[in-house]
């Protein structure tokens, strides 16, 4: 199989493309070669190339970042502007040109979402099921998150030919450019830096090597539809970061809980959710898989750090 990987270089498309090219020809142009946020970039790239399935990684992910583009709480849809900002251009922009082009050159498209689509409040807590009603209101999400949502009900008006792959939390054993869930609690704790984590923040983060084995199976059934690819059990920083440190440094107890309450409560936060998480129950079935819980994916984590010394 062909793919092309947009976002091919970030933190789960690398390791898609590490994975994925033993057995597949991959395609990952760069910026120059292929500017997504163009329709006419994207339109003549795909004219002149060869390919099968579009994975598209691609996204601006700062969430506190993002936030800076964020228009007035009160105009939901965003004024003009920051429609023109980075964040929209990356996350709905490009989303709506690759799903117009996979349409039109009759290529399947999976494209990457995420669980800050939704608030995770009291009023409307997670875990989130497949095919739980998507919000109305931009009200306790951050413009990351309203963008990619965005970005999703675009990619299902333009193309049902596509697969919406929301996933949370990832993480792998190696990556250069940034440090990721579990290796920034593994730095910050080797640093004496380690701060209080939250107790009552619900999560299912994934281990990346899960993820990509459930992309590599969606591209081949060529299935249209919502996916949710995260650990089976729903976790806490805390409760993760305690498991992980017992695993991978020997030590219980380390970690100080925190409350995410209270740090919301504090003005100017970029809101998150809370009480998020996704439900997979759906996606397993519909893939006949069976995805690890949050305790085996660090298990899996920790046997391939030690491996690689």
């Amino acid at each position: 199989m062909k793919y092309l990987v947009i976002g091919g270089s970030g933190l789960i498309g690398s390791r898609f493309v590490e994975l994925t090219k033993k057995n597949n020809i991959i395609l990952s142009p760069g910026e120059k070669e292929l500017d997504i946020t163009s329709g006419p970039s994207v339109n003549n790239f795909f004219k002149n190339s060869k390919f099968d399935i579009v994975v598209n990684f691609a996204a601006y992910t700062n969430v506190d970042g993002a936030e800076k583009e964020r228009p007035p709480a009160h105009r939901a849809s965003g004024p003009e502007g920051d429609k023109k900002g980075i964040v929209w251009g990356l996350n709905v922009g490009a989303a709506e040109n690759l799903a117009k082009a996979c349409k039109k050159y009759d290529k399947f498209l999976i494209h990457i979402s995420t669980d800050f689509i939704f608030p995770g409040t009291k009023e409307n807590p997670g875990p989130y099921a497949e095919d739980v009603e998507l919000p109305g209101e931009m009200e306790k999400i951050g413009w990351y998150g309203w963008t990619k949502l965005e970005g999703e009900k675009q990619v299902r008006k333009i193309n049902k030919n596509a697969a919406i792959v929301r996933t949370a939390y990832p993480f792998r054993t190696a990556y250069e450019q940034k440090l990721d869930f579990a290796r920034n609690i593994l730095a910050l704790f080797d640093e004496g830096k380690l701060y209080p984590l939250f107790s009552d923040q619900k999560l299912t983060p994934v281990l990346i090597d899960d993820l990509v084995g459930v992309l590599e199976k969606i591209a081949n059934l060529k299935r249209p539809g919502i996916y949710h690819t995260v650990t089976s059990d729903v976790t806490t920083p805390y409760d993760f970061a305690n498991y992980l440190l017992e695993k991978a440094r020997g030590v219980k107890n380390a970690v100080i809980k925190g409350s995410m309450e209270e740090y919301l409560k504090t003005p100017d936060r970029t809101p998150r959710p809370r009480l998020g998480g996704l439900k997979s129950e759906k996606t397993q079935k519909i893939l006949g898989m069976k995805f690890k819980t949050w305790r085996e994916s660090v298990d899996e984590f920790v046997r391939q750090v030690k491996s690689a010394k």
